[in-house]
């Protein structure tokens, strides 16, 4: 892994523990994130907030 992959899947990780996504939610995305540099747009069960991160 590089340590840029790292960097963005941590910071997107954080991102989104802090809106109150599960942690296996919050894996998944960040991953995605890293890869593709977009997480999708997808709900938070708890706010039903509708969430996406870009680069």
């Amino acid at each position: 892994m590089s340590k840029l992959f790292k960097r963005d899947w941590m910071w997107a990780y954080r991102k989104m523990r802090s809106l109150l996504c599960s942690r296996l939610t919050s894996a998944y995305r960040a991953t995605l994130y890293a890869i593709r540099g977009d997480t999708g747009a997808f709900y938070n069960s708890r706010t039903w907030q509708k969430i996406r991160i870009r680069r």
